[in-house]
């Protein structure tokens, strides 16, 4: 009994009225105790649970002997017909097969696609179809019905019930593979470049998560309230917009901002990246990504349910070029499901005439404090109760400057010493060549002026502008980069070229020891960029897999140095005058060296100690004997470090 087959899915059956009493006595209780059927009232059927037994639902189970004439024409002709009248262009008949079918319609120029239809050839031919330009949801067709025995129309219905359910557990296995794809891939790419032409061109930055691809294209996750991703949005250079393909968008979307999404608090919307970035940026408030607008109700109605206390603002596109504004009717659709409120741009004339629709074209035609007034005036005008947003956190690096001690009485000259610690302070002189101008030395060297101290390397000249102590990038000047407060380098961004330019500046500043502050995402990346650099970071606990990756970094670092240093480099030091104090020679060994391999770093400055314990040996055996003599030929660094 226990071996007999059951139903492995939830399956509609054709019961007459007159046999609902009879089925329900028949198919019984599952083993749980739940009865075996019950009723769908939105389709009007019975169905038989998952677990059923398939002997007992057989009778009433979809005959397809039935479906021989259910149409009075050919469906392939009528619905033709149907695409034609709404101005698709069909090249070739209608494809029954469940799948979506892009194609042109007569408003489109060469090359685009704004019509799509699907349609199905099981049991009664039904489909839908939509011109994007002119149709705002789905337009629902179905094959005329000519078949008169109630019965007949009972099982076809039943079956398309069906099939549309196996349809809909098909695409959910096919949703979740890609997802898993999407995913994975997206843990793989690297942030975007700050540079990137489709960020120039509309004059906003990369927040974090908006990753790039080898092809050089943004790489957009599209996610669900939970967090998981399920598919991916590209954008080229020049502004193609692609999807993953398989993927599900719908319902799916990406929050742009540095802080997540949180109950009671306004959550505002908007179509594509570039008009969230700019929204973003001008309020400082996360602003959510919707793709397009007819997946903005879709998002609305999640997020509607998983934030139940927060206001809802959908920031529209005003598309008045099209037959149908798009923009502005979802956006009060989406408004009226959340009970929130929708704003478009104010233009002024000129604008308008120049084809701009969104906040991203005011940004950029106007600047970002217009685009914070409007929106901003509009959420206190709804609702007065709402606070201003604080400002961003600021994320920093800041030097750990440690008590100085004392310095040691300096050593008598002796001009023997002297000679002998040239192989070795050329190394002081090596390291200070690009920071300490050509001039005669003084006695004691001069404390920094701020404007030294605050200076940063030439090497970065070109990516910002200098305003004070304000630094832009020189690409978007409007675009604040990182503030630099002499020991605190400043920034709202945690982007990874970002973090590599601000410990660029520390280290020509000779930080050893930084504490970090700011988002997690920030110290993460500052964390390993500084540990690379071999400095003492405070302020992040790394994970595990922190220290997996640094170790990783570490390893190709070191392929990609050499391992020993150049012999121009060590022969050069050999030839060049030295000073006589030797704790200043081990301290320019120290900094000569600390880009090598730990362990032959070790080894160097070991070579370093013994020769200068030799050498202060050797110097006061000759000033007992008052013997000056030259000082022997000793092998040289370059030898010893091999």
């Amino acid at each position: 009994m226990n071996d007999e087959p059951v139903l492995e899915q939830q399956t509609y059956l054709a019961i007459p009225y007159e046999q609902r009493d009879k089925a329900i006595q028949q198919l019984g209780q599952l083993d749980n105790g739940r009865n075996a059927i019950s009723f769908d009232a939105e389709k009007g059927l019975w169905f038989a649970r998952k677990g059923t037994r398939l002997s007992k639902a057989e009778p009433w189970l979809p005959n397809p002997n039935l479906f021989n004439t259910p149409t009075h024409q050919d469906p392939n002709l009528e619905f033709a017909q149907v695409l034609e009248s709404s101005g698709f262009v069909l090249n070739e008949p209608p494809l029954f097969d469940g799948q979506k079918h892009r194609v042109a319609t007569i408003d489109d120029k060469r090359g685009q696609k704004s019509g799509v239809y699907c349609a199905y050839g099981d049991g009664h031919p039904a489909g839908w179809y939509q011109d994007h330009r002119n149709h705002s949801e789905p337009q629902k067709w179905h094959a005329s019905f000519a078949q008169s025995d109630p019965l007949a129309k009972l099982h076809i219905k039943a079956h398309q019930a069906n099939q549309r359910s196996l349809r809909e557990i098909t695409a959910a296995k096919r949703y979740q593979h890609y997802a898993n794809r999407c995913s994975q891939a997206f843990q793989l790419m690297p942030p975007a470049n700050l540079d990137h032409p489709y960020l120039l061109k509309k004059n906003v930055q990369p927040f974090p998560d908006v990753m790039q691809d080898k092809k050089g294209r943004l790489v957009i996750p599209l996610m669900d309230e939970h967090h998981k991703v399920h598919s991916l949005q590209r954008i080229t250079p020049n502004g193609f917009k692609c999807l993953k393909k398989g993927a599900q968008k719908s319902g799916h979307f990406f929050v742009v901002g540095y802080k997540p999404l949180k109950d009671s608090e306004p959550i505002l919307y908007a179509e594509g990246y570039a008009t969230a970035a700019s929204i973003a940026e001008a309020t400082n408030r996360s602003v959510v990504m919707t793709v397009d607008a007819g997946n903005m109700p879709k998002v609305a109605e999640k997020l509607k349910a998983h934030y139940p206390n927060s206001q809802h603002l959908f920031l529209a596109d005003d598309d008045r070029k099209n037959k149908t504004n798009k923009g502005l009717e979802k956006a009060r659709q989406s408004a009226e499901i959340t009970q929130g409120h929708w704003l478009s741009p104010n233009f002024i004339s000129d604008e308008i005439e120049y084809g701009m629709t969104d906040f991203n074209d005011l940004h950029v035609s106007r600047g970002l404090e217009v685009v914070k007034r409007q929106i901003e005036n509009h959420i206190q005008q709804c609702w007065p109760y709402i606070d201003k947003p604080r400002p961003v956190t600021l994320n920093s690096i800041e030097a750990i400057v440690e008590q100085s001690h004392q310095q040691a009485a300096p050593i008598p000259a002796n001009p023997t010493l002297k000679q002998q610690f040239a192989p070795l302070t050329k190394l002081a002189k090596s390291a200070n060549d690009e920071q300490v101008p050509k001039e005669p030395k003084p006695k004691s060297a001069p404390t920094p002026t701020p404007s030294t101290q605050n200076r940063i390397p030439d090497s970065l000249n070109k990516t910002y502008l200098a305003v004070n102590n304000k630094y832009y990038f020189s690409n978007r000047p409007s675009s604040l980069a990182f503030i630099d407060k002499g020991t605190k380098l400043q920034t709202k961004l945690s982007h990874a070229q970002i973090v590599e330019d601000l410990l660029v500046i520390a280290q020509q500043r000779n930080w050893q020891s930084v504490k970090l502050s700011g988002t997690k995402a920030f110290k993460r990346q500052a964390w390993l960029q500084a540990s690379l650099q071999n400095m003492t970071v405070r302020g992040y606990r790394p994970d595990t897999n922190d220290i997996k990756q640094l170790k990783t970094l570490q390893t190709s670092k070191d392929t990609k140095e050499q391992p020993h240093q150049p012999k121009s480099t060590v022969n050069e030091i050999a030839n060049t005058p030295s000073n006589n104090n030797p704790k200043a020679t081990l301290q320019s060994a120290q900094n000569y060296s600390q880009n090598i391999k730990p362990e032959i770093q070790q080894r160097f400055m070991q070579k370093v100690k013994q020769k200068l314990d030799g050498l202060l040996k050797q110097s006061h055996s000759q000033q007992n004997h008052n013997i000056i003599k030259e000082p022997q030929h000793e092998q040289s660094l370059e030898h010893q470090f091999e």
